[in-house]
C-alpha cells in the first residue's frame, strides 16, 4: 500500500537508510514550489546534531473531527483536533509519525524543548520521517468550548503541580530537567507552564474525542506510527482499535495507568487501559465481566498491578492492539515509572506485541515524566528511532 501524507499518496519516498542529520536533497514540492530550508538555531543543540539545515518539501495544517452543535448563541464547531504536518525533502520512511501530547499540554511539547532546543518533531524530520503533531480536542489550537465539551471543572495545572510532576519527580528528582526547577527562577518551567490548560471533565469524554478525531486523522493520512504521552496514551489504544490495520506501531511514553486506576474527579480506566470502551475477544458487555487479580511487581519502588485472572477463565484478548509492535517507555525518575510494567504486562497478556522499554536499561538515566523536553531529549529520540527501525524494517519494505 502506498504511504499517505495529507490524504495524498506519497510517491517519492526512498528506502530507509541509517539515521543521519544530513541536509535534504532539494526535491521540489508536489505543487512545484521550492523546498523550505530551516537552518538550525545557534543555540544549545549539540553541534553534531545541528550541523546541517533541514529542508522541508511540504508543510501545512488542518482540523479533523469538525462537527456542528447547536447552542443558544448559534452553531458551534464540535471538538475538532488540530494537526500540523511537515514532510522532509529527504523522506526515507514511508510511514509518517503522529505525535500526541499528554495531560493539559499541547503539541508544542514536541516542537521545542522548554529551554528552546529543537524538539522531537525536528529530530524525526531530520531522520527522514514525515511528522504530524496534534493538539488534542480541547487543547491548544483545538479550543475548549464549554457549550460543546461541558463546563471546565477544576483549575488548570499550577506551577506547584507541574514542578512536582516534571521537575521533582514526585519526590525523586532526576538530573535531566533543563532548569533549576524553582518557581520564579526557571525560564524552562515558565515555558512549560505557559502551554498548560484545563482538560476535559472526565477520562471517558477525553478518550471518546481522541478516538473520534484520531480515527478521522488516519482515514485522511493513511497508515502511521503513533507516539503518545501520559494522558494521551489512550489515543494509541483506542485509535488502533477503531482503525485496524492503519496503526503500524505505537510508542507510548509513560501512558496513564496502571490498568483500572481511578483518579478522583476524572474517573476510572474501567476497560483496563482506557476509560472509554475498547474491543475484547471474547466480547464483554460491561467491564465488570473482566476477571482480575493483582500481580506482584517484584521490584523496589514498583507497584503491584491488575491483570486478568487466568484461573478464573479464559483471558480475553485485545484484538485491535495485535499485529503491530508497541513500546511502553518508562523513565527512572517519574511517578509514572512505578506502573509501566503493569501496562506492558496487561498488553502482553491480551495478545499484544508489547515490550517495556526502560530508558535506564539503554543508558539514559535521570529522566522524569517529560523526556521529550529534558536535557537528553535528543538521545531519547535516537533510542526510540532505533527501536522503530528495528521493529518496522519489514513493514516499511512492504509499504514501499
Amino acid at each position: 500500500m502506498s504511504a499517505m501524507h495529507h490524504g495524498v499518496p506519497n510517491r517519492h519516498w526512498t528506502a530507509p537508510e541509517p539515521i543521519t542529520n544530513s541536509a535534504g536533497h532539494g526535491r521540489r514540492r508536489r505543487d512545484g514550489g521550492s523546498p523550505m530550508t530551516i537552518s538550525p538555531p545557534p543555540a544549545t543543540a549539540e553541534p553534531a546534531r545541528a550541523a546541517s539545515p533541514l529542508t522541508i518539501s511540504e508543510q501545512g495544517a488542518f482540523w479533523v473531527g469538525v462537527g456542528r452543535k447547536p447552542t443558544e448563541a448559534g452553531t458551534a464547531a464540535q471538538a475538532a483536533m488540530y494537526a500540523q504536518y511537515q514532510i522532509p525533502a529527504d523522506l526515507r520512511h514511508p510511514l509518517p509519525v503522529v505525535m500526541v501530547h499528554g495531560g493539559g499540554g499541547q503539541g508544542s511539547d514536541y516542537l521545542s524543548t522548554p529551554d528552546g532546543r529543537p524538539g522531537w518533531a525536528t529530530r524525526f524530520l531530520q531522520a527522514g520521517y514525515a511528522v504530524y503533531v496534534v493538539d488534542r480536542p480541547g487543547h491548544g489550537r483545538s479550543p475548549y468550548h464549554p457549550d460543546v465539551l461541558g463546563p471546565i471543572e477544576g483549575a488548570a495545572p499550577t506551577y506547584e503541580f507541574i514542578r512536582w510532576l516534571f521537575c521533582e519527580g514526585a519526590g525523586r528528582p532526576g538530573s535531566q530537567w533543563p532548569g533549576s526547577g524553582e518557581v520564579g527562577d526557571d525560564s524552562a518551567l515558565d515555558q512549560l507552564m505557559a502551554s498548560q490548560g484545563p482538560t476535559l471533565p472526565t477520562f471517558a469524554e477525553n478518550e471518546e474525542q481522541m478516538r473520534r478525531c484520531g480515527a478521522e486523522l488516519l482515514d485522511r493520512i493513511g497508515p502511521a506510527v503513533l507516539i503518545t504521552h501520559s494522558m494521551g496514551g489512550p489515543f494509541g489504544w483506542l485509535v488502533a482499535d477503531a482503525r485496524p490495520g492503519l496503526v503500524k506501531a505505537v510508542v507510548s511514553i509513560e501512558p496513564i495507568g496502571p490498568p483500572f486506576t481511578e483518579l478522583p474527579g476524572l474517573g476510572k480506566l474501567e476497560w483496563g487501559l482506557t476509560a472509554a470502551p475498547i474491543t475484547y475477544e471474547p466480547p464483554v458487555t460491561t467491564p465488570d465481566e473482566l476477571r482480575l487479580r493483582l500481580r506482584e511487581a517484584g521490584g523496589d519502588g514498583l507497584q503491584d498491578c491488575l491483570v486478568q485472572d487466568e484461573e478464573a477463565g479464559a483471558v480475553r484478548s485485545l484484538p485491535g492492539l495485535q499485529g503491530f509492535p508497541i513500546a511502553v517507555v518508562a523513565t527512572d525518575h517519574s511517578p509514572f515509572a512505578a506502573f509501566q510494567h503493569g501496562v506492558a504486562d496487561y498488553l502482553v497478556q491480551a495478545g499484544a506485541d508489547a515490550e517495556l522499554l526502560r530508558l535506564a536499561d539503554l543508558g539514559l538515566t535521570g529522566n522524569g515524566h517529560l523526556p521529550m523536553g529534558e536535557k537528553n531529549s535528543d538521545d531519547v529520540a535516537e533510542a526510540l528511532m532505533a527501536w522503530l527501525n528495528k521493529r518496522l524494517a519489514a513493514v516499511e519494505e512492504t509499504s514501499r
